[in-house]
């Protein structure tokens, strides 16, 4: 094993856990201010990425994946929330889409925030190498993060987001979601990277443009 696979799948696992920490801990501060203290009794009202690691989802399966390039990226410890605990302001299922959807959006926040310090870096002092890999892979993780959780099948954030939405005489498509997302999840997975890269890539292709302009000096 080389010296730069071990540095890239180093600074892979740096960025996911970072990645993976500020998307759950949007989702327990959503739900903390729709009203529900679980998120805040379970300690998961911090950025310490730490908190928010799944042993086996940020630590294990990704250095697998690195090394075997096995399609999986990695998953955060999720976080437990009480939806009969947000306010009455909103119903059940739009809490539940709304504390969903803080998730990708924290990964959103994460490309805007790893965007303006590449263009601070890029204006003062310049990007080494070590750095633009580091900036590149925050960039890439927390893009397809986002786009890969708004998709809307169960378990994921979209799968939630789209329930909310969805008119009740299509009731039994959130069903059906319910509980076969989970397979046609693990098929896309493992058999779609064609089909998947069909979204992904545009999103992509523009995040790395933009990291381009933000470094052009």
């Amino acid at each position: 094993m080389s010296s730069e696979l071990l540095s890239r799948i180093g600074i892979y696992l740096i960025c996911l856990i970072i990645s993976i920490g500020v998307h759950e801990y949007c989702h327990a501060l959503v739900a903390d201010r729709l009203g529900d203290d679980t998120p805040g009794r379970n300690g998961r009202l911090t950025l310490n990425p730490i908190v928010h690691a799944d042993p086996v989802g940020t630590l294990i399966m990704p250095i697998v994946a690195a090394l075997s390039s096995f399609p999986l990226l990695g998953w955060g410890r999720p976080v437990e929330t009480q939806p009969r605990n947000y306010t009455r302001k909103l119903s059940m299922r739009k809490g539940m889409a709304l504390v969903a959807a803080a998730g990708p959006f924290g990964n959103f926040a994460l490309v805007l925030l790893v965007l303006g310090i590449a263009a601070v870096l890029a204006r003062t002092v310049g990007i080494s190498e070590p750095a633009a890999m580091l900036l590149q892979t925050m960039v890439t993780l927390n893009v397809v993060l986002m786009v890969f959780n708004l998709l809307p099948l169960h378990p994921l954030d979209g799968g939630k987001i789209l329930a909310a939405f969805l008119p009740a005489r299509f009731e039994a498509v959130d069903e059906f979601l319910l509980r076969y997302g989970p397979w046609i999840l693990l098929g896309l997975v493992v058999f779609g990277g064609r089909y998947l890269g069909y979204v992904f890539t545009p999103i992509y292709a523009l995040a790395m443009h933009m990291l381009g302009v933000a470094i052009s000096a």
